[in-house]
């Protein structure tokens, strides 16, 4: 009786098949799992964040009131009362060095070019690293020569993942506010959607990246930068 089977040209040939299309499918699915650890490490950071702010107003009221500038004497102190009781294991980072990164200015902008934040804590700015690994960053909390209103923290750049790559705005570090005294917003929530800049065109440093994942309904679409 004869046997059947395949040759070992017909199987060198299937496997070459099978290849080719893991090749093609492959980087797919690997940014689309990026994209929602992206999302699901977002979110958590965006939430943590917001709670840790409106816990720390009810004991030390509005952040309007909090010190700034050269009224933060000591900036530990300062830490440890309006920000350490309300997250999970954080730590000041005198800079961003201390805390893993390789430089101060590790982050850039989606056009490449580096922010011009200097990642450290003084009596004008804190950096600190929650337990997960996030990165909270207010770099304005001081007067700012020129304006009129004195500036409170507003600010918040989140780095999701700390110190890993890619450390791009709009990838893995978003801007969020209290513009509005409220509750925290990503940057430039109060503009129309058309309005909402996260292009390779955005520069600075600053993006709308947070606002548009949002908007979006906490999804990157098609024309997201990614």
């Amino acid at each position: 009786m004869k046997k059947l089977g395949f040759t070992l040209a017909e199987v060198l040939i299937t496997l070459g098949i099978i290849g080719i299309i893991a090749a093609l499918t492959l980087p797919a699915i690997l940014a689309k799992t990026e994209k929602l650890e992206t999302i699901a490490r977002l979110k958590k950071a965006y939430s943590v964040l917001s709670q840790g702010i409106k816990q720390s107003e009810i004991d030390n009221g509005d952040i309007s009131t909090w010190p700034i500038g050269e009224q933060i004497s000591d900036m530990n102190e300062y830490f440890n009362k309006y920000w350490k009781p309300y997250y999970k294991g954080p730590k000041i980072c005198q800079k961003a060095t201390d805390c893993g990164y390789v430089s101060n200015y590790p982050w850039n902008n989606l056009s490449g070019n580096r922010l011009e934040w200097q990642l450290l804590s003084g009596n004008s700015r804190i950096l600190f690293i929650l337990a997960d690994g996030t990165f909270i960053f207010s770099p304005r909390n001081t007067y700012l020569e020129g304006d009129d209103l004195y500036q409170t923290a507003l600010f918040f750049y989140v780095d999701i993942n700390g110190p890993k790559k890619p450390n791009v705005l709009g990838k893995d570090v978003f801007i969020f506010t209290l513009k509005d005294g409220k509750m925290l917003r990503p940057y430039h929530y109060d503009v129309e959607y058309k309005d909402i800049d996260c292009s390779l065109s955005s520069h600075g440093n600053y993006n709308d990246c947070a606002a548009k994942i949002i908007a979006d309904g906490w999804e990157f679409k098609d024309d997201y930068p990614w």
